[in-house]
């Protein structure tokens, strides 16, 4: 029987936070207070099984499984905290899509802004959606789980809250992510088996990622961020502090460590000491030769897919050289030096500079516990956690 925080007090403080990636699956436990830096009290991370070729199917299962363990090592680090009031629960690719959509509405004559009209125009975006999705998704299947109005204009002018103003004329850039209604309810069941706070939101891992970095780097208004998991790259792109677009394509670690097995004619856990060994420069002789081969023809296959991705999000302009990313620390070095290497013709200038958002980034912005695991993808969640909770405070 799945041990019930019914008997346990609820603690307004405290956050659960849940990581939903295409490798692994990761959880913390973070005590957020207005006028504090969120502080982080546990981290787990639990990797989703490997597989020699994807289903579906297979892939949710195991992806479940990761989920329940890791809300089962929470469990223990929860005892003695209480209950946590809120749950924040981010996915990356495959588990969403993000869409950012471009409204413009001009009418002969004024008309006021409210948060009815605005919903009006977003439930009607959503269902114009829902249609282009219908031969990845059926309509019925697909579960919107975050709208984010990024900006807002007025006659051509930006405000913060134009509710109650005047217009003919409103663009919005809003961004949208859906999943599906199975994948959602598969999630919410593992959580609600454990932890039963009523308190549940959803988010796509790109647009918390992009809510950190407008905040970690105020002075950066153009750069692509790069999220790279085990099955999956998404790439976004940000001009003048927009979010202009996303785009994904299925390769990440696991790709390399696949092609390896391949080639070698070996299994998983063979191919994954070879690309770690590979990755820290400990491999000698014909074994470093035969692996070297197959991490280069892999990462030209890598670049390719990165190229066409970009292709989506610039069409015919040209894009920024910043591009900050996540990726697990062991390979951050690795795909830094592939990012950097990438000759894109997309770019004015010579290459991209990468930049790992690493814990000497993120710390000064988040606590931790004594021996807690500083775990970037976390870190960015709980930056997020703590920008909408203090400001429904404030």
């Amino acid at each position: 029987m799945a041990f019930s925080f019914f008997s346990e007090s609820e603690d307004k403080s405290l956050v659960l936070l849940v990581d939903v990636g295409s490798g692994s699956v990761g959880g913390a436990l973070v005590r957020i207070s207005a006028g504090k830096p969120p502080h982080v009290l546990a981290t787990v991370r639990r990797n989703i099984e490997f597989q020699n070729a994807l289903s579906s199917a297979r892939f949710l299962l195991t992806m479940n499984n990761a989920l329940e363990q890791t809300l089962k090592d929470l469990q223990g680090f929860a005892k003695g905290h209480g209950a946590p009031s809120q749950i924040f629960c981010t996915l990356s690719s495959p588990w969403f899509i993000l869409k950012t959509r471009h409204l413009r509405v001009v009418r002969g004559e004024p008309f006021e802004v409210s948060e009815r009209v605005v919903k009006e125009f977003l439930d009607e975006e959503i269902l114009k959606l829902k249609e282009e999705l219908a031969l990845t998704l059926p309509p019925k299947e697909v579960e919107v789980i975050e709208k984010k109005i990024i900006q807002m204009k007025l006659n051509g002018y930006e405000l913060k809250n134009p509710y109650g103003q005047k217009t003919s004329q409103m663009e919005m850039v809003v961004a949208i992510g859906v999943s599906s209604t199975r994948v959602v309810a598969s999630i919410k069941r593992k959580i609600g088996q454990i932890f039963h706070t009523k308190s549940l939101r959803f988010g796509s891992f790109p647009l918390v990622a992009f809510s950190a970095l407008r905040d970690i780097f105020p002075n950066e208004r153009n750069f692509l961020f790069l999220d790279i998991t085990g099955e999956a790259t998404d790439v976004s792109l940000v001009e003048r502090d927009v979010l202009l677009g996303n785009s994904l394509f299925p390769r990440g670690r696991n790709f390399f460590v696949r092609e390896i097995s391949t080639a070698l004619h070996t299994v998983h856990e063979e191919a994954e000491s070879l690309f770690n060994m590979h990755v820290r420069g400990e491999l000698a002789g014909p074994k470093k030769v035969a692996v070297a081969d197959i991490i280069e023809r892999s990462r030209v296959e890598w670049l390719d897919r990165f190229e066409k991705a970009l292709a989506v999000l610039a069409g015919e302009g040209t894009l920024p050289r910043t591009v900050f990313f996540l990726a697990d620390a062991d390979v951050a070095a690795f795909f830094s030096e592939v990012i950097n290497g990438a000759q894109s013709k997309f770019l004015l200038n010579n290459g991209f500079e990468s930049r790992f958002l690493d814990a000497l980034i993120t710390m000064q912005f988040v606590g931790f516990e004594s021996g807690v695991i500083r775990d970037p993808f976390l870190v960015v969640l709980a930056l997020l956690a703590h920008k909408e909770l203090t400001a429904s405070e404030s």
